[in-house]
């Protein structure tokens, strides 16, 4: 299964193609898949990133964005490739 456009619905994702990071019902995605084919290391992977927030909000750090993302489009997924950022504490 693709899932191409699953996280794109107008109608189920308020901004789908935002980058909201407060997001109301974060968890209701599809990035790991669903059913028997949900991804066996999601898990691990939401450990690492709840260990890289609880850091960086640690460190009281500040991300901004100063420029545009270039985007990796394929037929399996969408995904950014980079996206310049400035860090400061």
């Amino acid at each position: 299964m693709w899932y191409v456009s699953g996280n794109r619905d107008e109608e189920v994702i308020d901004d789908p193609e935002g980058f909201v990071i407060d997001r109301p019902r974060p968890r209701h995605h599809l990035s790991f898949g669903s059913g028997i084919h949900r991804c066996v290391d999601d898990r691990l992977a939401e450990l690492q990133l709840h260990v890289l927030w609880d850091e960086i909000l640690k460190r009281d750090l500040t991300i901004d964005v100063v420029g545009a993302p270039v985007r990796a489009y394929s037929n399996f997924l969408r995904g950014i490739k980079s996206l310049p950022v400035r860090i400061a504490a």
